[in-house]
């Protein structure tokens, strides 16, 4: 049975963790350029808005995927190896960087949710930029969180070819 969960293992790995981070981080960069492209030439705001709320959308997703990597592990029963110490203190620092991703990506959201409500609801004539601007800096700020996570993560491999056997 635990035959059948060793590919869950590298799915669940720092290395594939920092992969999929990398991977989110190209068109979370590419949708800043674009987006503070846009606030600044002041264009429609209809395109600007559907990129960021589809960004901030990938970053609630994957916040609440990272947070629960202790979950994950116990539920498929790839948890109490050899190595459960470190695995627990990957746990922890995908669940403080998960917890990050989500909350700046539902604060990127609502930023931008606020552009869609009808003005006779929410009047944010005159705020769009504004607005886009707000949700923009938080998915840059989730952004930098994020490729810092790759570097923790790709630490954890080298500190682990460092640290004898017992203390890794």
């Amino acid at each position: 049975m635990k035959l059948l969960f060793v590919p869950l293992r590298f799915l669940i790995s720092p290395v594939f963790i920092a992969a999929v981070d990398v991977m989110i981080l190209f068109p979370m960069v590419l949708s800043i350029l674009d987006i503070l492209q846009s606030v600044n030439r002041h264009a429609d705001t209809h395109e600007p808005v559907t990129i960021a709320s589809t960004i901030a959308l990938i970053m609630i997703g994957w916040g609440v995927a990272l947070e629960e990597r202790a979950v994950i592990r116990r539920r498929f029963g790839v948890s109490g190896g050899a190595d459960e110490e470190r695995q627990v203190r990957i746990d922890e620092m995908c669940h403080e960087y998960g917890v990050a991703q989500l909350v700046l990506g539902l604060f990127a959201e609502i930023a931008v949710a606020m552009i869609s409500l009808p003005d006779r609801i929410v009047n944010t004539i005159g705020y769009e930029h504004m607005l886009l601007t707000v949700s923009v800096t938080l998915i840059s700020i989730g952004a930098l969180i994020q490729l810092r996570h790759v570097f923790v993560l790709l630490a954890t491999l080298w500190r682990r070819r460092d640290v004898p056997e017992r203390l890794a």
